[in-house]
């Protein structure tokens, strides 16, 4: 029989290395018909725009498809495979998610982590996963359509003070920086796409045992596709409403026993349903090639692009009468400039990956990556709407230009070392490991388009007519860079341990401490826009974090945990931010600590169903200590470190199947939250802003024949508040969302699929601006999409 440590590196080693425990029941090959959407996630169309992914796929294609496979999960003398590939009446699918049950893709047994060893029954944390499956059946285009719609989870908003992109907030706190791929930080809010996306991992509350600074409220993993063990070539066309066109191709080579590669491209073009003039056109593409050296060593490349050219859209004007946005107008009307507001991105990023067994029981994983992301953009903000004139017709705002030309670089190092041995009767995976990093970004603004005008309206701003806005008028103003060019830097070296103990085989413990060297510094190269000189600021912090837990399994099926874990927001943690307001460097919090967070936890997690669904239920509480707390008017503001805020909440969650034909996802979040100490007395008891209080997620689909499923999704969100440190009175209604989905397959090869979002045309809103004046973001209309999936 062989080692553990050498079954794990087996499964590292692979598109399937983190499939753990899968139960003698799944290994039964699957004889009913699999929807192409269980198996694989190749979404959407194409337009002019989409021809380069288009050529590009099928040069791949072409170039590949003499080559034979590479059979990366080599079952060897003696050892039994834990997770064989799913296959339909004799035929091999590829392309399945391998670290989901096959049996209910929906439900996810293992996380792409290498620092969580044991499956997710098993393991004290709360984490929510949202798999390939899910995000195909959702006609999820983007990083921010997921996130729209997941428990516990609200969208914020960006400007020229911090980055437009996507920014989340996770149990109550900003997590615009929490946001990792494959188990690395991804610095720099930017836009983000899902067709090259295995699965999203989100760990909920303090996480810097795991992953280091901020994730107060969490953090959230981005699991890439790799290079598997079949050949397989799958492609999506989308078409729908708002000239949405869409192409999305997911092929497999295997090259020999020793070589696979793996090639994923798309291309988009589309409106935005509800919304006139705003565009939407991306395209992308990732290659990965995977090598065994020798049978203990495996050597991994893999490269990402993608590229962004959108009119964006910053909403609608919000209605001081009523502290709601204006409701009485055509949701449609668009407040930007046609001639002048653009959002153009870049992503590129290269990683090189090593594992390797050393022995039967110890094993390596090493990731070096670079990263190069572009951020720019110019974007009207619907802001200071004039009703004093008694004629609404006369009512007029203020479309003011936020701006932002930014650039990203990094690179970071992780290697770690998992190592199984037990002392005495007591088993032990110990995970140690280190890792480098290097991070920098540069915003050099341009010209004459005021971020951040005060309580002014920017020079460059068009008046606009609050029921009749233009936004086909001229703008003649170059949008030229400042050279005025703002740069934060950050090295981070860390030293981690997680020691996971088998006291017996119903009681395990889990314990892990980080230790982070962080080092942050700003420079910029000419006054602020008061015309002040702007020093060089700098700070340096050792953050000591950990995350213990024990779980106790009363049955096969099912488990109960306690955990506790911490985390710390350094001082200048939001690289993207400009000052105290945003969570950058400032003069006023060079020197301060960081501040502290305490995660209390006890839940709960069951496999029913043939443990093909899996539930699970968590009581929380989270703590911020020494927070900080701004005082002051602007200009003479003070930094205190004497705050402190509490979230207390509960979350559901269930994921799989409840009988072979009905498939479910989805969860409940409850969220209470309060500024329990400051030095402003009005703030004290205040909740919190940009947080809904409840949020509820069902996505249900029941398969009525061999080749036909129908489903649906529902989703509630309560009442948000704007505000910036606590919630005012400004805010957003609560809302229901209804969609509806089916698939139906035509043969074993193509399968059509129709998705109506947003089934009512819900008039709702993703989010609220923080300022006094706020505007807000309108949320996506009704939208029908056809999809065909092909395979070939």
């Amino acid at each position: 029989m062989a080692s553990k440590a050498k079954k794990r590196h087996l499964r590292t080693a692979s598109s399937e290395r983190k499939a753990k425990r899968q139960y003698a029941s799944r290994n039964e090959p699957k004889k009913s018909p699999i929807s192409l959407r269980e198996t694989a996630q190749v979404r959407n169309s194409f337009s002019a725009t989409v021809g380069g992914a288009v050529a590009a796929a099928c040069a791949y294609s072409f170039f590949a498809g003499a080559l034979p496979s590479y059979a990366q999960n080599e079952e060897r003398p003696g050892e039994t495979r834990e997770l064989p590939p799913v296959v339909v009446e004799g035929e091999e699918i590829g392309s399945g998610n391998p670290y989901a049950d096959p049996d209910a893709p929906y439900k996810v047994d293992a996380s792409a982590n290498t620092k969580l060893t044991e499956p997710l029954l098993t393991t004290p944390k709360s984490i929510t996963v949202i798999p390939k499956e899910v995000l195909a059946d959702t006609e999820a285009q983007s990083f921010r359509d997921v996130m729209r719609t997941q428990p516990g989870i609200t969208l914020g908003t960006g400007e020229g003070g911090n980055a437009f992109g996507d920014r989340i907030f996770i149990r109550g706190f900003d997590a615009r920086n929490d946001v990792y791929i494959d188990g690395m930080r991804d610095p720099g809010v930017i836009q983000r796409e899902v067709f090259a996306v295995e699965q999203i991992e989100i760990l909920k509350g303090p996480s810097s045992g795991f992953a280091g600074r901020g994730t107060t409220g969490g953090a959230v993993n981005i699991v890439s596709k790799a290079p598997s063990d079949s050949n397989f070539n799958e492609a999506e066309v989308t078409v729908g409403t708002d000239d949405t066109k869409r192409l999305t191709v997911d092929s497999n080579y295997v090259v020999d026993e020793r070589l696979s590669l793996r090639g994923n491209v798309m291309g988009h073009e589309a409106g935005v349903a509800g919304r006139d003039v705003v565009e939407n056109e991306r395209w992308g593409a990732a290659a990965a090639a995977a090598f065994k050296a020798t049978d203990d060593v495996e050597l991994s490349l893999d490269y990402y692009h993608l590229n962004t050219d959108d009119i964006p859209d910053w909403g609608v004007p919000f209605d001081e009468r009523s502290q709601r946005p204006f409701e009485d107008q055509n949701r449609e009307l668009f407040y930007g400039l046609k001639n002048r507001d653009f959002w153009e991105t870049q992503t590129d990023t290269g990683t090189a990956k090593v594992n390797a067994l050393l022995s039967d029981s110890v094993s390596l994983n090493s990731k070096l990556r670079y990263g190069r992301t572009t951020n720019e953009y110019v974007v009207s903000a619907p802001e200071r709407p004039d009703i004093s004139d008694p004629d609404p017709a006369n009512w007029t705002l203020s479309s003011s230009p936020k701006n932002r030309n930014s650039e990203t670089e990094y690179y970071i190092n992780q290697t770690d070392v998992t190592v199984d041995f037990e002392t005495g009767s007591v088993g032990h995976t110990l995970v140690t490991g280190f890792e480098l990093s290097y991070e920098e970004i540069e915003n050099d603004p341009f010209v004459g388009l005021d971020s951040e005008s005060g309580e002014f309206t920017s020079l460059n701003a068009v008046i606009q007519p609050i029921f009749n806005p233009d936004p086909y008028q001229p703008f003649v103003t170059p949008i030229v860079p400042s050279g005025n060019v703002r740069t934060t830097e950050v090295e981070t070296a860390a030293l981690y341990v997680l020691d996971t103990v088998k006291l017996t085989d119903q009681l395990e413990l889990l314990a892990g401490v980080r230790l982070d060297h962080y080092d942050v510094s700003l420079k910029q190269s000419g006054p602020d826009r008061d015309g002040n000189p702007v020093p060089n600021l700098s700070s340096e912090d050792t953050l000591i974090n950990w995350h213990t837990g024990a779980v106790y399994k009363v049955r096969p099926n099912g488990s109960f945990y306690v955990a506790y874990g911490s985390s710390s927001n350094p001082t200048g943690e939001q690289l993207d931010g400009s000052g105290i307001a945003y969570g950058g460097l400032a003069p006023e919090t060079e020197n301060l600590d960081p501040e502290k967070n305490r995660l209390y936890e006890v839940g709960t997690k069951w496999e029913l169903f043939d443990r093909n669904l899996l539930l699970t239920a968590a009581l929380f509480q989270i703590d911020k200590e020494d927070a900080r707390v701004v005082s002051g008017p602007r200009g003479s503001q003070t930094v205190s470190l004497d705050g402190e805020q509490r979230v207390q909440g509960f979350e559901l969650g269930f994921a799989g199947k409840l009988m072979p034909e009905w498939t479910l996802y989805g969860g409940l979040t409850l969220l209470d939250t309060e500024v329990k100490e400051s030095d402003n007395p009005e703030e004290i008891g205040k909740s919190f802003p940009n947080i809904a209080d409840t949020s509820f997620l069902l996505l249900s689909k029941y398969r009525l024949t061999e080749k036909f499923e129908l489903g649906g999704q529902a989703y509630y969100q309560s009442k948000i508040y704007g505000g910036s440190t606590v919630a005012g009175d400004a805010n957003l209604p609560q809302y229901w969302r209804f969609d509806l989905l089916s698939d139906y397959e035509v043969t074993e090869n193509v399968e059509v699929s129709l998705n109506v979002l947003n089934l009512t045309d819900e008039r709702y809103y993703d989010s609220i601006y923080r300022s006094a004046t706020p505007f807000v973001y309108v949320a996506p209309g009704r939208a029908v999409y056809m999809t065909l999936g092909l395979r070939f």
